[in-house]
């Protein structure tokens, strides 16, 4: 269940004495998921189904994360020549990103060229502000059942690429690295058409040198093989 993963997320960063949690947002807001009413997920069904979007019941456990937002700071500072890594997430109600309007997107590309989607993004997940909430996880707005495709857009620098997993593996995988900062990089394909790509290769180089000291009980070596592994496509060294 998304839920558990999301509180075990939560209980391994709040037990983390190399980090500090809510330090860049007044409204931080995390808790223990208490399911929304019945009337609410009825509402909020409904409200879907209106624009001819099915959501099983068993999806409706995605509206307990609604409004979730941790924030939290590397308070170690090391290594002390590379930036202090932060993470986090803000998480949106399932039905805004599917119903309402935005042109937050409008001026991003397709990195891939295999469509334009700039004006079907809706935002599902992004880092908190005072991290970078310019990087975001979108759904890609179309009827049918859901989840719809998803891209993760990283509009401070003006694109996006569609990914080849679903919503359920990106909220897994979320949780799973603690929605540091650049990790949507590790599961993307990196190309050196990706505007400021300098910016994007240094966000992943502060995160494998960091994680390992800022989550020694966990292994990072799939993150660290593929830093290493793009940086020899793009014939790149550190």
């Amino acid at each position: 269940m998304i839920t558990d993963k999301y509180l075990q997320c939560l209980k391994e960063l709040q037990n983390n004495p190399n980090i500090e949690i809510g330090k860049y947002s007044s409204d931080t807001n995390y808790y223990d998921c208490e399911p929304p009413s019945e009337r609410f997920l009825e509402r909020r069904k409904k409200e879907l189904e209106e624009e001819n979007i099915i959501i099983s019941d068993k999806d409706m456990e995605y509206f307990n994360l609604s409004s979730i937002i941790v924030n939290w700071d590397d308070i170690l500072k090391e290594p002390t020549d590379i930036k202090v890594l932060r993470g986090g997430f803000v998480i949106n109600d399932i039905t805004d990103p599917l119903i309402y309007p935005t042109d937050y997107f409008k001026n991003t590309i397709n990195i891939k060229n295999d469509g334009d989607y700039s004006q079907q993004l809706g935002w599902f997940e992004r880092l908190p502000m005072g991290v970078d909430d310019s990087m975001r996880g979108c759904f890609i707005k179309e009827e049918g059942n859901f989840p719809p495709p998803i891209v993760f857009c990283n509009a401070g620098g003006g694109w996006y690429v569609k990914i080849d997993f679903d919503y359920y593996k990106y909220m897994e995988l979320l949780f799973e690295n603690y929605g540091f900062k650049g990790w949507q990089y590790f599961y993307i394909d990196i190309v050196k058409e990706i505007p400021r790509l300098d910016q994007v290769l240094d966000d992943m180089r502060v995160a494998v040198k960091t994680l390992p000291l800022l989550f020694p009980d966990k292994d990072w070596s799939y993150h660290q093989k593929r830093y290493q592994d793009v940086l020899e496509k793009l014939e790149r060294t550190e």
